[in-house]
């Protein structure tokens, strides 16, 4: 039932997110002498100061067994869909709060609100992915047509898990206000959980079982598997990550559902 009201929702409201999410990425950069082009600079200056660190500081290299032996792209190629998930989340957990002149004055469709704000962060991602795109041509790699393709099949997933937790944050948010302080504890931990950094090789043997459970771990590693050898993940790995994705959703909306009739008397 409430899944149903949710998707009847985002698809009635469409236009509503449309606009939300471009004023989003007008807003980001409103009164910034060079604007748009932040979402650019700002993975780059990311990639930059953890290539500068890992591959030039502590000697960190990948062998051709990963498709490449660039370290810089083969990161970058991980920071992206970790950029995507954490910047959705952590703004989501206030923006109902951001937004509560909205949500108190009128009849307002609140569950669209980290919607518009994944597709937002949804045309960063998609930028940052054009220059991985541009910086694996230049650096002497190709990609076929089908690597291409298949990358979809792990952008799915990552947009549905991200939008279930930007849900489940943004309302219990509301009423328990810490949640955004153990939100940035909890991504500083998954991001050094999800393997970005290194490559699993790294990982002890008797603890790998242990990273089969982060889904952003078959995520990163897929497209990277995409992007550098042409090849998909194991079917173990992407029925977890699909099943998880779902039910992470579906949790989200149901929640937020539940328990956004009780926004008004709280904001």
């Amino acid at each position: 039932m409430f899944l149903r009201t949710t998707l009847q929702s985002i698809v009635s409201h469409r236009y509503l997110i449309k606009n939300f999410m471009i004023k989003d990425l007008k807003t980001r950069y409103a009164g910034s002498a060079i604007g748009f082009l932040w979402s650019v600079i700002h993975p780059l200056s990311t990639l930059a100061v953890y290539s500068l660190v890992y591959s030039w500081m502590l000697n960190m290299r990948v062998g051709l067994e990963f498709g490449t032996d660039n370290f810089t792209i083969w990161l970058f190629a991980g920071l992206l869909p970790w950029i995507f998930f954490a910047e959705t989340i952590s703004r989501s957990t206030s923006i109902v709060f951001d937004n509560a002149n909205l949500i108190k004055k009128t009849v307002f469709p609140s569950e669209v609100l980290p919607v518009s704000l994944l597709f937002s962060n949804l045309v960063n991602f998609l930028i940052g992915f054009f220059i991985l795109i541009c910086g694996i041509f230049i650096t002497g790699g190709h990609i076929s047509i089908a690597s291409f393709l298949s990358i979809f099949i792990y952008i799915i997933p990552l947009m549905l898990m991200t939008l279930g937790f930007s849900w489940l944050c943004s309302s219990l948010n509301v009423f328990f206000r810490d949640l955004g302080q153990i939100i940035s504890v909890v991504l500083n931990i998954i991001f050094y959980a999800s393997a970005i950094i290194y490559p699993l090789n790294v990982i002890p043997q008797q603890a790998r079982g242990w990273f089969f459970w982060n889904p952003l771990i078959h995520v990163i590693q897929g497209i990277r598997l995409s992007l550098f050898k042409g090849e998909i993940i194991g079917d173990l790995e992407l029925i977890y990550l699909y099943c998880f994705a779902i039910v992470l959703f579906m949790l989200g909306q149901f929640i937020f559902q539940k328990t956004k009739k009780g926004f008004v008397d709280v904001i």
